[in-house]
């Protein structure tokens, strides 16, 4: 797993510079990708932002820890916060993290290529009520080169 994270890093951060580039998008200043693992059902979460330099800081999140996450990834729409500072209670690990990150609002889109579950990408904007529909529209197919991304990682690793 950590082979693959280490060739994602850099086609995901240049996807995030190409995301901040589309007309509408430039508030959106946090991206994040949760690779998973089903052999030991744990995600891999590290943040890719375009500005960020160096190695990610990696998360291993078991997904029986996060009850939502388990039911986020059977669905086919985002799950959208419109402001994080009325979301959740402050014991939850996605609000804690998505508060750190400095993020207003944030879309959580779940990656199935084919019926599989891959992982999910997590978008954060500056700015409270970010997610319009067509933003959200432009982000699911981003969401879906993430995936591909993920398939062709996991080639590389095999």
């Amino acid at each position: 797993m950590e082979s693959m994270v280490a060739w994602l890093q850099e086609p995901a951060r240049r996807l995030h510079a190409m995301i901040r580039e589309v007309p509408g998008l430039a508030s959106l200043h946090h991206l994040s990708l949760s690779v998973y693992c089903a052999q030991h059902d744990t995600l891999w979460a590290f943040p890719c932002n375009s500005d960020d330099k160096g190695p990610p800081e990696i998360t291993e999140i078991r997904m029986t820890d996060v009850p939502s996450l388990v039911l986020l990834a059977d669905e086919t729409t985002p799950r959208i916060v419109a402001d994080m500072a009325a979301f959740g209670g402050e014991g939850r690990y996605h609000t804690s993290k998505a508060r750190a990150s400095e993020s207003r609002s944030c879309m959580t889109a779940p990656i199935n290529i084919e019926g599989r579950f891959l992982g999910f990408v997590t978008y954060g904007a500056a700015v409270p009520n970010f997610f319009s529909s067509a933003a959200q529209d432009t982000l699911r197919t981003f969401t879906e080169a993430f995936g591909i991304l993920i398939e062709r990682s996991s080639q590389l690793s095999d």
